[in-house]
């Protein structure tokens, strides 16, 4: 029976010779020279029989079975490999899929096994194909050559660097793929036989095919690349790529993909918390200032509330006052903690369960009804923390899950223990974030709503609050595929407690103050008074050197935030003076404490309060450091 037979071999007389052969007993043959030439003629050619060597130029043999393997036209094609190099492979060569192996040695032995295959193809056409090794043909014909196994041990050396490198190679032969190394094929995603036999440009997203094309069509001579400053999206990572030709007209060349996502990804990591702390030394000057002037209102109202109990008029004045001034002080440090500046002062043991489960409540009540909330809450997980600033973290986050679904959808809410973190994910079913939206969705005052229908400080204040909480929050997204957020916090220790507030009078100790009589607002000596304590004032360290051998006060309380080195100097020297002395310092930040900062107080200072001074808070402070 007549067979289309196409020929690739670089050996024009061998493939002279079987062409001869086959064309006398009536088949038709085409011949080709290199795997891309064969290529080429096979995508509008189907022949019945393919013989071919596995040393051939451009695309190796093995490669070039692997491509015909994977073409749909050629399923049913009888391959067959002439090569005196499987006289010296040790692996089983029925591996890269062809039907029969024909070792190359004296012609008329091989032009036998060429008819017998001929034959043969025929009859296993209509059998289905076993996946048993299969045996080599003529091999009794031909002996092992040194300089075969030589070429083939020097082969594998050089691929074993290539496969190796962490970078992925792609070789390209007339704008062709012909060989991929394995980091290629795990940054591409696909099969190495999907990849092979393609244009380069193919293999990146459809978004990202024009660049490529554009890098190579800028090529001369000299390597071209598409840097860090702007690098392409592949298969969900970011990668650079180098173009370099290695003949004219780029007739060969070579692609040099690098994956850079983890760099990229510590690099927007660093670039954040720059960001953040540069946001946060600017509010915190701001904050310093504005604490000054609170804490000249807060102290004003808490003293008409202890002067004037009977009249009610202004008790009712003097509240609205303190609400105001501590939701003043509130906004002031969740600023602060978005920026990561300062922690709360006093933290309490809570369960996180029901932080969750009462927040859950809320918005069990106000979310759309087309938005099915899911819980999976099952144990107790004692943190750590501030109550209110867990509950509104968690509230800015399910809030956020709710707006990204404005046609309903499903938000899952789960917590569970893992090692000794809290852990709490909220899940959404909207349209998720696209990569610039992620990247930038913690910063401060960054929002994608409408104006006026958001402030952008809603997941900066939670990313804050977390931080502040020794935890941290990251979020996975992609457009359309919803979004989850992760929040993992420390658990608790199981002797954790609590300390409670409460009103302690003095009785009539003496107290020094050293604070800036140039602020009319700065009445921390009538604030003593009321809390039953005997006070002076004056306006700088030097000054209380004198007063303090005068008046030898039981406490000295000293406004630390605009303390200078020589000031600190001044200070220590009076401890050093007097070993007893009891120092209590006035600051404008949580951080300002031993716990969180060598400020140049330690050792000096018995106890630090924070402004705006609160009345029950400074009340006990003062009382356990005249108990020390």
């Amino acid at each position: 029976m007549k067979k289309q037979i196409l020929l690739i071999d670089d050996d024009r007389v061998f493939l002279k010779y079987l062409t001869k052969q086959l064309e006398t007993a009536g088949h038709t043959v085409t011949t080709v020279e290199d795997g891309v030439s064969a290529l080429n003629v096979l995508t509008g050619f189907t022949p019945d029989i393919i013989f071919l060597d596995l040393i051939l130029p451009k695309i190796d043999g093995d490669k070039l079975c692997r491509i015909i393997r994977k073409m749909e036209h050629l399923r049913n094609c009888h391959l067959v490999v002439i090569s005196a190099v499987v006289a010296e492979m040790s692996s089983d060569v029925s591996e890269i899929g062809a039907d029969a192996f024909i070792a190359k040695g004296p012609f008329a032995s091989v032009m036998k096994h060429v008819m017998a295959a001929v034959d043969e193809s025929g009859r296993l056409a209509a059998t289905p194909a076993d996946n048993k090794p299969k045996q080599v043909l003529g091999l009794e014909h031909v002996s092992p050559r040194q300089m075969t196994r030589e070429l083939l041990s020097r082969n594998r050396h050089l691929k074993a660097i290539l496969e190796s490198m962490e970078e992925g190679i792609l070789e390209i032969i007339e704008n062709m793929v012909v060989y991929a190394n394995s980091a290629a094929v795990g940054l591409i995603g696909k099969p190495l036989e999907n990849i092979l036999a393609v244009s380069p440009e193919e293999l990146f997203d459809v978004d990202e095919r024009q660049r490529v094309i554009d890098l190579i069509d800028s090529a001369d001579s000299q390597m071209v690349e598409i840097g860090e400053a702007r690098p392409i999206e592949l298969n969900n990572r970011q990668v650079t790529v180098k173009y370099m030709p290695v003949e004219a007209r780029k007739a060969r060349s070579i692609i040099l993909i690098t994956d850079i996502t983890e760099r990229k990804r510590l690099e927007l990591q660093l670039q954040h918390s720059q960001k953040m702390e540069a946001i946060g030394t600017i509010a915190s000057g701001v904050a310093h200032n504005f604490r000054n002037t609170l804490t000249g209102i807060l102290v004003n109202s808490q003293v008409i509330q202890e002067n004037y109990k009977n009249d009610m008029d202004l008790q009712e004045i003097a509240g609205r006052i303190d609400t105001s001034v501590k939701r003043g002080a509130e906004l002031v440090e969740r600023l602060m903690q978005f920026a990561r500046k300062e922690t709360k002062k006093e933290r309490i043991v809570i369960d996180l369960v029901a932080v969750i489960a009462e927040t859950y409540q809320i918005i069990r009540k106000s979310f759309d009804r087309k938005i099915d909330i899911q819980l999976d809450i099952r144990h107790s997980l004692p943190v750590v923390g501030d109550y209110l600033g867990l509950s509104q973290a968690l509230m800015n986050l399910f809030t956020n899950a709710g707006d990204a679904m404005p046609a309903g959808g499903v938000l899952k809410i789960d917590a569970l223990r893992n090692g000794q973190a809290a852990i709490v994910r909220i899940s959404d079913s909207g349209e998720g974030m696209d990569p610039e939206t992620r990247k930038r969705c913690f910063d401060p005052f960054f929002t994608t709503k409408e104006v006026g229908k958001g402030t952008g400080l809603g997941l900066s204040t939670t990313y804050g609050i977390i931080k502040s909480h020794n935890g941290d929050v990251a979020v996975v997204s992609s457009s359309p595929r919803g979004s989850t957020f992760e929040i993992s916090l420390p658990l608790a220790d199981s002797d954790s407690d609590a300390r409670k507030k409460a009103i302690i009078m003095g009785a009539g100790q003496a107290i020094l103050v050293i604070e800036n009589a140039s602020d009319p607002n700065t009445t921390t000596s009538d604030l003593l008074e009321c809390l039953g304590y005997r006070s002076a004032r004056v306006m700088s360290v030097i000054e209380a050197m004198n007063k303090y051998e005068n008046l030898r006060p039981d406490v000295v309380l000293i406004d630390a935030s605009e303390l200078s080195e020589d000031s600190i100097i001044q200070l220590r020297s009076i401890t050093d003076n007097n070993p007893n002395a009891k120092i209590v310092a006035l600051t404008d930040s949580s951080a300002m404490t031993p716990e969180h900062s060598d400020n140049g107080l330690n050792g000096i200072v018995k106890g630090y309060l924070q402004k705006p001074i609160d009345l029950s808070e400074a009340s006990l402070l003062i009382s356990e450091v005249l108990a020390c």
